[in-house]
């Protein structure tokens, strides 16, 4: 059992009863959520944030270099388990289609759960990873591979993100095994078995998966999709994440906190 890296952050006065879990996508580890957390606090939400195996904060354990998005959503499935019951499951990139996965019982008994935000999110269909990219600065996969910063910049980010602030999100990003890319296009969810309410959230200038790739996402899980203008790929870290915070204090189940 891996103890995962799992952070809280807690309101100062909560008023929703549903919990948040936020689960990241590629490169990323917990840290990525963090003026997001800050974010939903003011909101009245307690919030979770985990980092998967070998990233952030959470051990490589043996074998990592041999990690799937199978062991990455058994790392999801004990987030769930630890945060209590029917959380409210935000995923971006990666962490969506781990999430999607989970919710469609692809993976096993899909957990019972108040929803699911898929936050630029990795497709539920196969042929939408080969869809069109955006025009705009193009983007090297192997470039991103080896994490470098222009790169990433060009994928995740607005063009104009300082020096800075790319510099110190780039240096707490970790390379993935090579098994992950792969087998998350090779595993597919199955949308037609998902019990879970879904909210789809698309960033307008995202360079890595389009709105109309999220489109044809919230299609499949018969959503709702909210399109944030002007924002990048990694929304959690954009200027304009309050707009998807405010989506999801909408689509989060309207429970009042009564402790």
């Amino acid at each position: 059992m891996i103890t995962l890296e799992h952070i809280i952050a807690r309101p100062a006065r909560r008023r929703h009863a549903t919990p948040i879990l936020l689960i990241h996508g590629a490169w990323h580890g917990a840290w990525c959520w963090e003026l997001a957390m800050a974010d939903l606090a003011a909101r009245g939400f307690e919030s979770h944030a985990v980092s998967l195996r070998g990233h952030g904060g959470s051990p490589r354990p043996p074998g990592f270099a041999r990690s799937t998005v199978v062991q990455y959503a058994s790392d999801v499935r004990s987030a769930i388990a630890a945060v209590g019951p029917r959380p409210l499951v935000v995923a971006h990139s990666l962490g969506g289609i781990l999430l999607q996965l989970i919710i469609t019982g692809a993976l096993g008994p899909a957990p019972d759960l108040a929803g699911a935000v898929l936050l630029c999110s990795s497709p539920a269909s196969l042929g939408a990873y080969f869809a069109p990219r955006p025009p705009g600065e193009p983007i090297s996969l192997p470039a991103m591979l080896r994490l470098e910063p222009q790169a990433m910049r060009a994928a995740l980010f607005r063009p104009n993100i300082s020096e800075a602030d790319l510099a110190r999100h780039v240096s707490r990003m970790v390379p993935e095994p090579p098994l992950v890319t792969p087998s998350s296009m090779l595993l597919r969810p199955r949308p037609a078995a998902c019990r879970t309410p879904v909210l789809t959230i698309a960033a307008g200038r995202d360079s890595t998966y389009s709105p109309e790739v999220q489109r044809a996402t919230a299609d499949a899980y018969h959503g709702d999709l909210v399109v944030v203008a002007d924002a990048a790929h990694d929304l959690m870290l954009d200027p304009a994440w309050p707009v998807a915070a405010e989506a999801i204090t909408r689509f989060a189940p309207p429970g009042l906190w009564r402790g």
